[in-house]
């Protein structure tokens, strides 16, 4: 579990995620990883899951292992696409993400028009105040890890 995870700098599951998704990036086998380190990865993530997930994060939410296999299979699936993905607070973000709009949505994602992203939250959402909030105003209270920049392409000849 040492191995690709330090136990003592996660402290909650939103912590785990950001630092999950990050191996994901370099050691996908899509991305040119092994599928033996994958493997080791996820096993080691499903452990400190178990243990993290037990305690509550910020907003009093707790875990379920539901929640928690429906967020890695997400992050399998977008992983690839060139695009900006955050995980703020237990939500992922996507930007600068238009050619994959159509996959977004059949994943569940959902069009934010006012703050120009998708994003993705395992349950529905429920508004717990009338205040409408900017994306950086949610990245300031709860945190962000951004896993995946958008690339450019550069053209050549």
């Amino acid at each position: 579990m040492m191995k690709w995870f330090d136990k003592s700098k996660l402290h909650t599951v939103a912590e785990l995620r950001a630092e999950y998704k990050r191996l994901l990036v370099k050691y996908h086998p899509d991305n040119g990883g092994k599928v033996s380190d994958m493997q080791e990865i996820n096993v080691a993530y499903d452990a400190l899951y178990g243990i993290l997930s037990q305690k509550e994060n910020v907003s009093g939410h707790s875990y379920t292992q539901e929640e928690n296999e429906e967020f890695k299979a997400i992050l399998n699936a977008i992983s690839n696409f060139n695009m900006t993905i955050e995980v703020i607070g237990s939500w992922l973000w996507c930007t600068d993400c238009y050619a994959y709009k159509n996959q977004l949505k059949t994943l569940g994602f959902r069009w934010c028009s006012r703050k120009k992203a998708w994003a993705w939250h395992s349950e529905p959402y429920r508004r717990y105040h009338s205040k409408e909030m900017s994306l950086d105003s949610i990245r300031q209270k709860y945190g962000s890890d951004v896993i995946n920049r958008k690339s450019k392409q550069t053209a050549i000849g």
